[in-house]
Formats: C-alpha cells, structure tokens, sequence
C-alpha cells in the first residue's frame, strides 16, 4: 500500500518542467540577446581602438620625420586602410557622414601637476599648425560611427562607438658624444687620396689641355713708370719683366709639361701621407704646378689626374697653411656639417630639445651642457683641431650624466645618446661594457654612427643593439650628412590619451 502510494505520487510530478521551462525560455533568450550584443559590441570597440591606436601612432611618426601636417594625414589614411572595424573601412578622405567618420587632429600635449599629471591635449587648427602660428607635438585620431545591433529587438537597433587617440611627440635631451681623435683630421677618403697619388706617377705621357692660364707682364721704365708689355703663358716671361696679377683663361692653348711625380716622390707620398715636413705635400705641389696663383676650389684642367687632385689639394693647402681648425673636405669638416644639419633639423621642431656636447680622444670632455639653444654648439665643433687617441666607452660614460640628472636635465624628457667615431676604442673603458652599464639604470636610447673604413663598425653596431638605438655607416660626407638630419628627425613618440 504505501509503494502503490508513492508511485501514485510520483506519478502526478510528471510534466511539470514544461511550465518552468516556456517560463524561462524567453528570460533566457533575453539574456542570451544581450550576451551576445554586449560580446559584439566590446569586440567592434576593440577593433576601434586598434585602428584608431595605430593610426595616430604612425601619423605621429610620419609628423615627427616629415614635419608636415599633410604626410601625417596620409599615413593615417593608410593605417587605417589595413585595419578594418566589423568589415567597415575608415577613410579621413572620404567620411561616410556626420555619425560614420575619422578626423586627424593637431595640437599641443602637456603634462600637469608640474609634469607629473595626467596629460592634457589642446587642438589647433590644421592651417594655423601650417602656417606656423601654433605648434603641434602631437597628432590626433577620432573616430566613431554607427553599428546596428546583432540583436536589435532586444535594445536599440544601433550602438555608436567612439575613440579619440593621441599620439605626442616627446621632448628631448640630448647628448652628441664626438670622436675628436687625431684620425678625424684625416682626408675624408683616404682610397681616393693614393688612387690620386698612383695616377699622378702611372699617367706619364704628354697631356693636352683645353684651358691654360696667361698673365699681364710689366716692365719698369725710369721715365714713364711700369709699362704692360701684353699678355703672355709662364713660360714666356722675360728676366727683366714682373708677372702681375689678373690671370685669365685662354681656351684652346695646349701645355706639354704638365707636372706628374717621381717613384720617390710617390713612394714618400704613401708612406708620410698626413706629414707635413717629409712629403711636402706633393699632391699640393702639383696642383700648384697647374694653377700658380693657387686660387684653390676650381677646375683647372680637363686632364683627369688635375681633376681628381682638386679637393686633395684644397686639404693639403689647408693642413699646410691653417693650424687653428680642421682642413676642409678633413672627416672632421664633414662632421661639422653634419651636426649643423642635425642642429637646423631640431630648431624646426615643435618639440623641445636641448643638447650637450661631449668630445673625446684620448679622455673625454663636456665641452657644453644641456642648451636649447644651439649656436654656441655650432662654433665650439667648427673651432675644434683633433688630436690623440679614441676612447669611445669613456665618451659614452662622460655623456650620460648631463642628460639624466644635469641641471637642464627634465625628468619626463627621452633621453638620447648620439656616439660618432671613425675609429677603433683604444683607451678607456671598452664601449661594449660601457652601455651594458648606461642601460642597467637608466631609460636612456643610444644611435651610433660610424665614418670612415677604419671605424669598427661590428662593435659600434653592437653598442647600439644594446642601446636601443640603431647604427649607421657613412663612408661619405653626403651621408653622414644625412644620416645626422635622419636622427635629428627620429622623436620618439608615445601615445598619451
């Protein structure tokens, strides 16, 4: 009796799930609705927050190396491009409406609280960044648009995301670290040097020339004073006439005597190339030899071992006769351009940096600390003659301290070392253990740049892996030229809002 009771109960139990479940079934398909829509939606926002992130990001680069407004725009558009949000393509060129559009902002960022805050973007207008009538260190994208919902029956039928990102150029301190070695007063190409030098002994036949030299000869006469007896060639001159001044070009003159050099001459030439006392300069002398009045900077001749001698000549006239400074087409009169180049490149930027100079041979000297202002940097490079030995580490070691804890040092400032040498470390501390030890306390970016075929440019490249920075090469002075303006061009940037 009670087993037949407690089937009779069981019994009356069945089927009632189905009211439970019709109950819930629409409770759980709203549930599962705004699920899904809100799954849906973070995944369109994060899409938006990608595309917008990189697009300022590379506009801000773009703005940093270019300096213009326009090649930021661009490279926003092309980032954006590459990176759809839910199938749907952003264009800055082509806004799909008032609620569907990207728009790239400029302006200025800073930080508050005395630059320990948050950091605060103001907008400026496109032609007013331009026109250079406000600054710009830093680039913005904003972006929004409408999505309809997966599910639009259970909410609104549409969501619109928005993201603003802001991508700001940092501030600088700088320090230029010099390799002011005695080699950096060395012919810029040493190749080019004895190449003149075997030409000069090997082309030893009769050269003709287009072009010749003649000057105005006078005669003094005890009645009537200095009397000009016409124009004549060197070789013309009478004993008692004077050569004067006022030589001139006759074209189409030829010259069977132009000066070439002797097995001695060359082989002293090789062997003394930077001495003054032993050589005598030969590669001077003969172009003295073609141009006597010695007004150096020209072409004289169209006699192809004359041409290559011009810029070894002008060096040669200048180590001879200037003991105050650097000889023109010296590595060190190249360098000179290229921190101009690279000091012109900074007083054109938004941003603020300020640069130390550090120079080394066989020790290391702060020669200036930090400046935002770079004219004294400018003469204190042009005004130095090279000497001694290389000690790149201790140059290295010698330009940290005034650009992180100076006193124009700033403490959100990035912090950058520039270490150029054409040689190899041979005093001082190894470079390679130097950055290991600049880079173990410090937030600090290290570009290395080598000139020359001597510079060691295995060990420079492996300073700047291990600086964060990259390496350069130049064997030419266009380059390195170049290679200063590139640098000078690389801010780093960082996205701020």
């Amino acid at each position: 009796m009670p087993t037949l009771f407690a089937r009779k109960r069981n019994s009356n139990r069945r089927g009632a799930i189905i009211p439970v479940f019709a109950f819930m079934l629409p409770v759980l398909l709203i549930f599962s609705g705004f699920a899904i829509n809100l799954a849906y939606m973070q995944c369109v926002t994060t899409e938006m927050k990608i595309a917008t992130d990189a697009a300022a990001h590379a506009a801000g680069r773009a703005m940093s190396i270019h300096q213009t407004t326009d090649d930021a725009i661009e490279t926003a558009e092309k980032i954006l491009q590459m990176n759809d949000v839910n199938g749907h393509i952003f264009s800055v060129a082509d806004a799909q409406g008032a609620d569907d559009q990207v728009d790239v902002i400029f302006g200025t960022s800073t930080r508050a609280n005395n630059g320990f805050g948050m950091y605060g973007f103001v907008e400026a207008s496109k032609s007013e960044v331009d026109n250079g009538t406000k600054r710009a260190t830093s680039v913005g994208v904003v972006s929004n648009a409408q999505f309809p919902m997966v599910f639009n029956a259970m909410s609104q039928a549409n969501f619109q995301p928005f993201r603003r990102s802001i991508a700001t150029q940092v501030d600088r301190d700088i320090a230029l670290v010099l390799d002011r070695s005695g080699s950096m007063l060395y012919y810029t190409d040493e190749e080019a040097m004895l190449e003149t030098i075997d030409d000069l002994y090997n082309a030893r036949e009769i050269i003709t020339t287009e072009d010749r030299y003649r000057y105005p000869y006078w005669q003094w006469n005890r009645w009537f004073g200095w009397i000009f007896r016409g124009w004549h060639f060197p070789d013309d001159a009478q004993s008692n006439w004077v050569r004067g001044t006022g030589s001139q070009f006759v074209p189409g003159t030829t010259t069977t005597g132009d000066r070439l050099i002797s097995l001695t001459e060359k082989n002293n030439a090789e062997k003394f190339l930077y001495d003054r006392t032993v050589t005598n300069n030969v590669i001077y002398q003969v172009e003295k030899w073609h141009n006597p009045n010695h007004t150096l900077g020209n072409v004289f001749h169209s006699s192809e071992a004359n041409e290559l001698t011009v810029p070894e000549a002008i060096y040669w006239y200048d180590w001879k006769n200037n003991s105050d400074r650097a000889a023109r087409f010296s590595r060190w009169s190249f360098l000179v351009e290229g921190v101009d180049a690279f000091l012109d490149v900074l007083d054109l930027t938004d941003q603020e940096e300020r640069v130390s100079l550090v120079t080394f041979n066989s020790g290391a000297t702060l020669d200036i600390s930090l400046i935002d202002t770079f004219d004294p940097i400018r003469e204190e490079v042009e005004g130095i003659l090279p000497f001694g030995g290389t000690a790149i580490g201790t140059g290295l070691e010698t330009g940290l301290p005034p650009i992180v804890n100076g006193e124009a040092s700033r403490a959100f400032a990035a912090k950058t070392i520039v270490v150029l040498t054409d040689g190899e470390n041979n005093n001082g501390t190894d470079p390679e253990v130097a950055v290991k030890n600049i880079v173990r306390g410090n937030a600090v970016t290290i570009h290395t740049v080598t000139f020359s075929e001597g510079a060691d440019e295995v060990a420079m490249a492996a300073v700047a892996r291990a600086g964060g920075g990259r390496h350069y090469h130049a064997n030419d002075g266009n380059v390195l030229v170049d290679i200063f303006e590139e640098i000078a061009n690389n801010l780093p940037t960082i996205l701020t809002e």
